[in-house]
């Protein structure tokens, strides 16, 4: 997976200009492999909202790395000017990223549609 993740950077980068202050890859300090990205996006109207997303390549899952980013993001999300809450998505079933949310300390707030509504 972490040979698609710069060509996919590229394309949204391209895509949307806007986000390229919110998103970026991570990197394993130790092995300098890409393991993932992780950022924001404005996916509502509201200019005080930031929706967090995210990928960790298979191989560094279960490790925390999500975890600790989705911390970091958040904290520093609702640090920026204007914004006031963080929101993110998951799949009901995917219980990886539920946990890394409830870490990150966002709160359910609605399920529909098979998808967990998120926010900070």
């Amino acid at each position: 997976m972490y040979k698609e993740i710069l060509p996919h950077k590229v394309r949204r980068f391209s895509q949307y200009p806007d986000e390229n202050d919110w998103e970026g890859i991570i990197i394993h300090t130790e092995d300098h492999t890409i393991m993932g990205d992780m950022g924001f996006r404005r996916s509502t109207e509201d200019p005080k909202e930031l929706e967090l997303g995210y990928s960790i390549v298979p191989r560094y899952q279960g490790y925390g790395y999500a975890t600790e980013m989705a911390k970091a993001m958040v904290k520093w999300g609702l640090e920026q000017p204007g914004i006031e809450r963080i929101i993110a998505r998951c799949d009901n079933d995917n219980f990886a990223s539920i946990r890394v949310l409830e870490k990150a300390g966002l709160k359910r707030f609605e399920e529909k549609e098979n998808k967990i509504h998120w926010s900070s």
